[in-house]
């Protein structure tokens, strides 16, 4: 279990201390260099961590750049484990010069000055930040400040099984809109043996499982008060959420809710709860409709928003978490101002729309090219966009402690889910928890801020 004492920063001398204490060679733990660049051009390096087809669809994005001047060259390398390398590589003073990361790693590297500002591409007219879905907006940016561009994201809509909701009376062309819906329509759908084993649940937090942290925001709470830097876990509105999460096991049963997860396939496999039947409903992203075609192509199936609480709903302002990959420009790079061209290529309209429907995700534009939205794998990536565009979609807590936030939250739910403590409790302790470790990193940056004159 993390603790106050686990979050930190990547500073350089915490980072190079480290180093020393875990022995040598770890400091260029990077990519091999390659040595096929022209040695007429500028030279940079881009880190990133797709590999396959998002790896080769990145590829072809910079082979696109380097074909369309002479002047600069950019070598991709895909790296493992790469959040941990960028750090260390920018700590020790041999950064890539563009790293694509994930966009909750933005507070804490903009905090750690391990990044540096893309202001002077808003600046300058290069880019338009109003051109960006609203939630793409917040999280390119730390306090006002741009330091992070998008270039693939997905929002998390409903999918659900048209077929089996006739099979079920249910009408495909209503999905449910509110939590009470949901709990009726996930009631009818269900299949449910006299044993109480679960053939087919019509709805189930667990699948994928993957956020088990943003039920809160379903009723309209957050984890993380940004200005004034609180943990708000166990606001009334978060126990509120958390209770209905407990009505599932209550009412089918901790063993019987473990026996069907136990039971559920792979999700990149052809036994994919969704794909399989064993679940009706699914809150998902858009890149699912990729394993859709692989494995059950002929499935019919329909995207709609997450349900709400009836006391939160809005049918023009949906709600629904905005993920997204970043890419952002290390402190102390060899060649910012070349990188930042190859930034502002990668935001292109034309570029933007082919990684996203090889990704299989939306656009983090506002507007989306007919054609994409008409050759787009997914064929609810309309759905996906709207969703996007929503003034109530809500990316990860904006804090470098996030990491913590989503481990509690994560043993948290576990706990609740098997009924071994009430949600109250659990999120009063993630709260305890979670202060503590703010109010570490808080001080810890105004004692850096003071030695470094207010730079942080």
């Amino acid at each position: 279990m993390p603790t106050a004492r686990t979050v930190m920063q990547w500073t350089r001398r915490g980072v190079l201390g480290a180093l020393a204490a875990g022995g040598a060679g770890l400091v260029l733990a990077g990519p091999r260099r390659a040595h096929d660049a022209p040695s007429d051009r500028v030279v940079i390096d881009y880190w990133e961590k797709w590999t396959q087809d998002e790896g080769r669809a990145m590829q072809n994005v910079v082979d696109r750049f380097n074909a369309s001047q002479s002047r600069i060259f950019v070598r991709y390398f895909s790296i493992s484990d790469i959040d941990r390398k960028a750090s260390i590589a920018i700590a020790g003073g041999s950064p890539p010069d563009i790293v694509g990361l994930w966009n909750f790693n933005v507070p804490g590297y903009a905090t750690s000055g391990a990044i540096q500002p893309l202001g002077d591409l808003f600046d300058s007219g290069t880019l338009r930040m109003d051109d960006y879905a609203p939630a793409v907006r917040r999280l390119m940016m730390h306090r006002g400040t741009p330091y992070a561009l998008v270039n693939t994201c997905g929002t998390v809509g409903l999918y659900y099984n048209r077929k089996l909701f006739k099979e079920a009376g249910l009408d495909p062309r209503r999905p449910p809109r509110t939590i009470a819906e949901l709990d009726e329509y996930a009631a009818k759908l269900a299949i449910i043996e006299p044993s109480g084993r679960i053939e087919r649940a019509g709805f189930v937090h667990t699948e994928p499982g993957w956020w088990t942290w943003f039920w809160g925001q379903y009723f309209g709470g957050d984890l993380y008060d940004q200005p004034t830097d609180r943990s708000t876990a166990s606001s009334a509105i978060n126990t509120l959420a958390y209770e209905w999460v407990a009505t599932y096991p209550q009412r089918y049963g901790v063993k019987n809710l473990v026996a069907l997860q136990a039971g559920l396939g792979n999700y990149g496999s052809g036994q994919n709860a969704f794909l399989s039947g064993r679940v009706a409903m699914v809150l998902q992203g858009p890149w699912l409709a990729n394993v859709i075609a692989r494995y059950a192509p002929s499935l019919d199936y329909a995207v709609a928003a997450p349900p709400v609480d009836e006391s939160i709903y809005r049918a023009d302002e949906p709600i629904s978490l905005l993920d997204s990959d970043v890419l952002m420009l290390p402190s102390g790079c060899p060649h910012p101002r070349e990188s930042m061209e190859f930034l502002a290529f990668t935001q292109r309209p034309d570029v933007v729309e082919y990684l996203s429907t090889v990704h299989c995700k939306n656009s983090p534009l506002l507007r989306a090219s007919d054609e994409f939205l008409a050759n787009h794998p997914n064929r609810s990536v309309s759905v996906h966009g709207e969703l996007a565009a929503s003034p109530r979609a809500f990316i990860f807590p904006r804090t470098p402690a996030w990491p913590m936030f989503r481990d509690e939250m994560e043993a948290g739910f576990h706990r609740i889910w098997r009924l071994e403590d009430s949600p109250a409790s659990v999120l009063k302790k993630v709260d305890v928890r979670m202060q503590q470790a703010l109010d570490v990193s808080r001080r810890r940056l105004e004692r850096r801020r003071a030695a470094t004159g207010g730079v942080s």
